[in-house]
């Protein structure tokens, strides 16, 4: 295992130890196959001045996407992503499929670096600073829209 340094790229956030030892569980992998594509890092102290733990990092190499969301990097994302299409299915009325197509548009569809999937949601994620019902509306409407607001006269965006 090395030390994240200067450029971690190719290295996805994983989280805290306990993140990465159930990623390596859930793939069936044991750290010491795995080389200098597992890094750790410290992060930067908090505000509170209590250390946070360290937070490890995974070669992109090594994840594999789950289901139908190539962003999904392990069960849990799946299951989250999963849940958003569902929220979206439900609550706007669209097809199932559409729904798997607009998030994946959001997270797997590549951006400017052509990288595929442009979001790895794994481990400790972002993306759960939000639940799936926000997802859900941000995906459907577009970020910015204050899709909550009732009878805001949205339009959403277009399909897939």
């Amino acid at each position: 295992m090395a030390t994240a340094g200067e450029s971690d790229d190719g290295y996805e956030a994983v989280g805290p130890r306990e993140y990465l030892d159930r990623l390596l569980a859930e793939y069936r992998l044991r750290e010491g196959d795995l080389g200098d594509r597992i890094r750790v890092r410290t992060p930067l102290s908090g505000t509170s001045g209590t250390v946070p733990p360290l937070e490890y990092l995974l070669h992109a190499s090594v994840l594999r996407s789950h289901g139908q969301f190539p962003c999904a990097g392990d069960n849990e994302a799946l299951a989250f992503c999963e849940e958003i299409a569902d929220v979206m299915a439900r609550g706007y009325g669209i097809s199932r499929r559409e729904a798997v197509a607009r998030v994946n548009r959001q997270w797997s569809h590549a951006g400017p670096s052509g990288r595929v999937p442009r979001v790895w949601i794994v481990g400790l994620d972002i993306a759960y600073h939000e639940d799936a019902s926000h997802w859900a509306g941000s995906i459907y409407y577009g970020p910015g829209s204050h899709w909550w607001i009732p009878d805001a006269g949205l339009q959403p965006l277009p399909p897939p």
